[in-house]
């Protein structure tokens, strides 16, 4: 992850200043979740970043566990979320995730997050699969293939520098690399890691996955 993209200041800044499709899937992420996290779950936010998901549904569920590969990010989520006690947050890599077999309720992993795993994606979900119960949930929202546009505008609005963009990966001087997801593409990763699959469109730019074993 760029640490320049995913300091606070500026990444704060790009969620102040995203284009109106941006905002409205961000909205819709959160109505999402507060209407099918059930009560009193275990949960597991990849990528938390500053903790904006862990937020929302911390009232109501049993434990959250956030991980993120940034010990800043961490820091600052542990701050912010100092108040609630069933919250545990760690510096860890996503491939090696540190909990048992079948643990969570839900695993879930926002706002593209997953888009920033290009090379890494498949081991991601692996370990995703691991530690999500059989009859739990893994929730990923990623960009689909009509946000390209919006997103190049939305980058440069906010000071990336895009040096590339291959097969919908954008690149940037700033070390962000974000990718976004047909359905088919989805579709076959999913189907390769034996997970039971519903992709949904969250709204124009954007899919939300809910998958099980």
């Amino acid at each position: 992850m760029a640490n320049k993209f995913f300091s606070k200041s500026f990444f704060e800044t790009w969620l102040k200043q995203a284009h109106p499709k941006i905002k409205d899937w961000f909205q819709k992420e959160i109505v999402y979740l507060k209407k099918n996290i059930k009560q009193n779950s275990k949960i597991l936010d990849v990528g938390c970043g500053f903790g904006r998901h862990i937020e929302i549904i911390a009232n109501f569920s049993k434990e959250i566990i956030g991980i993120d590969n940034n010990s800043d990010t961490i820091e600052k989520a542990k701050d912010k979320l100092s108040n609630f006690k069933n919250i545990k947050l760690f510096v860890q890599d996503a491939q090696k995730l540190n909990f048992e077999d079948d643990y969570f309720d839900y695993v879930i992993c926002l706002t593209n997050t997953f888009g920033d795993f290009p090379d890494i994606k498949e081991s991601v979900l692996k370990e995703m699969k691991r530690v999500c119960k059989k009859n739990g949930k893994i929730i990923i929202s990623v960009y689909n293939d009509k946000a390209l546009e919006i997103r190049k505008k939305n980058y440069e609005k906010v000071g990336l520098h895009i040096t590339e963009i291959k097969n919908g990966i954008i690149y940037t001087k700033e070390g962000l690399i974000s990718e976004q997801f047909s359905k088919p593409q989805l579709k076959e990763l999913f189907d390769k890691l034996k997970l039971k699959s519903k992709i949904l469109e969250l709204n124009a730019i954007s899919f939300l996955c809910e998958l099980q074993k």
